[in-house]
């Protein structure tokens, strides 16, 4: 059963076979078993690079922005975004491949949405209540309850991004353009917005600190931020 998104029902898996890259040779051995994700095929018409983004409903764009940001998503183009049918054979999008998904920094995040028109209408009421109920330490501790030992850095981008969707459509940011607009760089060589609220709150961090106390700083300099865009 897929959640919120779409993305159809994965799982971590570990494999060994001699056909994969093994730089040092090849032994059946622990050290030589790779992990990766197991998804469930989904039936579809196609990519959204074959039909194009104009016929895409709004909904269905926006659950995949919502998914998007809160990942850090560094891969989001129309050719990872499957055509599948719904009831009363309803367009729906299947968001695939998130191999580039909680990196260690915002640099790279990158949403082709962001240029659709869907992405300039705002989000429905259910859609901001789905927002509002997302709780990123728990996600951390799900995903590591289910084995895969989260990085300190990927948690805290996971964090970073949920704090910021949350305190967007509060203060009335509501549209994926708007919030999405502060995560991925206008040019290759100038700082997203999020890049520069984590800049000034590592600028702030005190020897010992903790990730707690950090995170606390990144909350109070991303309001400083925001109120300064939505005033």
């Amino acid at each position: 059963m897929s959640g919120f998104a779409g993305v159809p029902p994965t799982c971590m898996v570990q494999c060994l076979h001699k056909g994969f890259n093994h730089p040092n040779g090849y032994k059946c051995a622990p050290e030589n078993v790779k992990v990766g994700s197991l998804q469930m095929y989904m039936k579809n018409a196609g990519s959204g690079e074959d039909v194009g983004p104009g016929g895409f409903p709004v909904e269905e764009v926006h659950k995949i922005s919502v998914l998007d940001i809160r990942m850090a998503n560094a891969d989001r183009h129309a050719g990872n975004i499957l055509i599948g049918k719904g009831e009363n054979d309803q367009t729906v999008l299947i968001p695939i491949d998130h191999g580039y998904c909680l990196p260690e920094n915002f640099q790279d995040c990158t949403f082709d949405w962001l240029y659709w028109p869907q992405s300039r209408q705002p989000y429905s009421k259910e859609t901001v209540d789905y927002i509002k109920s997302l709780e990123a330490e728990q996600d951390v501790a799900l995903l590591r309850f289910y084995g895969w030992d989260v990085p300190v850095e990927c948690a805290r981008t996971l964090c970073i991004s949920t704090m910021l969707l949350k305190k967007a459509v509060d203060r009335g940011l509501t549209t994926p353009f708007a919030i999405g607009s502060i995560m991925c760089r206008e040019t290759v060589n100038k700082e997203s917005v999020i890049e520069q609220i984590v800049d000034e709150a590592q600028d702030l961090l005190l020897p010992g600190m903790s990730e707690a106390a950090f995170m606390e700083t990144v909350s109070q300099v991303m309001d400083s931020w925001l109120d300064k865009l939505t005033n």
